[in-house]
């Protein structure tokens, strides 16, 4: 009994199955004919490249507004992804480079210091000479 109920239940997929592969076939083999002939293979070719045009002329007239309102457009948007994408690639490539080095300097066990040394003093400081008061003249001693 479990069977059949499977069955029955099963039934429904397996006809919109075989509908689906049926159309498609159909579908696929109307479209073959109507591509094998050059008038309507000319025809579509025509429709597609006035659409493109007709894309292009929208893009430049939408980048003309957007560029009035101090907007970007879709590929000033490109172009700013492109250049960040150069960025990361080059911040990635340093990344890796440091971590080489870094790689090399422990295994020659020449670990990098924490805290910067000063440099060295070459020059002595001033000796300081003791003040030695000036003797005032007074106006009497003369």
């Amino acid at each position: 009994m479990s069977q059949d109920r499977d069955n029955y239940f099963m039934e429904p997929m397996r006809m919109w199955r075989e509908w689906v592969q049926k159309s498609e076939k159909q579908w696929s083999e109307a479209l073959t004919g109507i591509m094998a002939d050059e008038k309507s293979s000319k025809m579509f070719g025509h429709y597609f490249q006035e659409w493109l045009h007709a894309q292009n002329m929208f893009t430049e007239m939408v980048g003309q507004q957007l560029a009035a309102l101090n907007l970007p457009s879709r590929a000033d948007v490109l172009g700013v992804e492109d250049r960040l994408g150069g960025v990361e690639n080059a911040l990635s490539s340093l990344t890796a480079e440091i971590n080489q080095l870094k790689k090399q300097l422990a295994a020659t066990n020449q670990a990098p210091s924490a805290a910067p040394t000063k440099p060295r003093r070459t020059r002595k400081p001033a000796v300081k000479a003791a003040i030695k008061p000036d003797p005032i003249i007074k106006a009497d001693d003369k």
